[in-house]
């Protein structure tokens, strides 16, 4: 897998993609007791109703930034089965529980990556709430946009490909 190069990526590599997703069911089925189906979509979907929790994957090269979008409805169902009560959607607890999930995620994923060669370690994770949320990529670095789905929740994740600062 060759990323020394990232400047002329057009796409971020299969060999990590297909990390993540792995990365992702195993991490969800963990989590809710079902494996999501990674669904291909041809448009993406529009501004995000809910919450979104930012982690990445660095090293002193490049950074693997893992968005994940969850829906309102998705954030309340997963509050449900991870610690077996409905949270509040406002409360700073439901912020912790998408940060918290979102740094399993980031676990899995840098384990999963390093056999593809990208060794790294995850950074704190973020979490953001809000009402028509988009994101926005200031310059265009490799971006993979992937939608998962079960029988109770569907939720997105934004990978981006970038070189470390």
């Amino acid at each position: 897998m060759d990323i020394e190069n990232i400047n002329e990526l057009d796409r971020i590599p299969d060999e990590i993609v297909g990390k993540v997703e792995t990365s992702v069911i195993n991490t969800f089925a963990s989590i809710i007791g079902e494996e999501p189906n990674y669904v291909k979509e041809e448009n993406g979907e529009g501004p995000l109703n809910g919450i979104i929790g930012n982690v990445t994957v660095f090293n002193s090269e490049h950074t693997l930034s893992l968005m994940l979008a969850i829906p309102k409805d998705t954030a309340l169902y997963l509050s449900e089965v991870f610690i077996g009560m409905e949270l509040p959607f406002e409360s700073d607890d439901m912020g912790d529980l998408i940060g918290e999930v979102s740094n399993i995620l980031a676990g899995d994923v840098a384990a999963n990556v390093e056999k593809v060669g990208f060794r790294g370690q995850s950074s704190l994770p973020t979490a953001t709430r809000g009402s028509d949320l988009t994101l926005f990529m200031p310059t265009k670095p490799p971006t993979e946009k992937m939608k998962f789905s079960t029988t109770n929740m569907d939720f997105w994740l934004t990978l981006v490909l970038s070189e470390s600062n």
